[in-house]
């Protein structure tokens, strides 16, 4: 079995990331947060391809007391801009509307979908894609 190299693998993400954004002519990419490594690799790979500035972090946390630390520490390591929007008041006011309790699953995905909404907004609002 071939050795995988990590190098090579680094650079063809990074190529690929800066292809996608100058097909797009957008002027950077924005990234959910979350503080895991995941969403790290992925702000890693973007600073590395495009550059810091190009890079916009948003941190959604839902619990109002919901550690937020770890984010906050990618972010600041790589030196990105990033916002903290709380997603509480968007997901309380959905459930609201609906005829019907949801359920732990349901209530998880409104919670990502709102998630997801917020980076589109961001990223329409200033022309970035979207990178995660």
């Amino acid at each position: 079995m071939r050795a995988l190299n990590y190098e090579e693998v680094i650079e063809k993400i990074t190529t690929f990331i800066r292809e996608k954004v100058n097909e797009a002519n957008a002027n950077g990419v924005v990234i959910g947060i979350s503080g895991g490594v995941d969403s790290a690799t992925t702000a890693f790979l973007a600073v590395r391809a495009l550059g810091k500035e190009k890079v916009l972090g948003l941190i959604m946390p839902y619990y109002e007391n919901q550690d937020v630390g770890d984010a906050k520490l990618v972010c600041e390591m790589l030196g990105i801009n990033y916002k903290i929007i709380n997603i509480k008041p968007i997901v309380d006011a959905f459930e609201k509307s609906l005829d019907f309790e949801p359920d732990k699953i349901t209530r998880g995905n409104i919670m990502v979908r709102t998630r997801m909404v917020l980076l589109y907004a961001h990223a329409n609002q200033e022309n970035r894609i979207v990178l995660g």
